[in-house]
């Protein structure tokens, strides 16, 4: 779950929330008057954690069964 900061806070603490992301692999959604303007997360971060429609190939059969 990413955490949120403000903007003012990102600006201020920016290398310590570089190293968070880098060593921990923390995420960070960056606000501005509590809206939603950024995200801040590692380049290593593996795209196949995220799935799209594209993906449904790769879902396991099991999950489409009836019980």
């Amino acid at each position: 779950m990413a955490k949120i900061v403000s903007a003012m806070e990102a600006r201020q603490n920016f290398g310590s929330l570089l190293n968070q992301v880098a060593l921990r692999g923390d995420e960070f959604v960056i606000e501005r008057s509590g809206k939603p303007l950024a995200r801040l997360v590692s380049i290593e971060t593996p795209e196949s954690t995220k799935l799209d429609f594209r993906d449904i190939g790769k879902l396991p059969n099991r999950i489409w069964e009836e019980p």
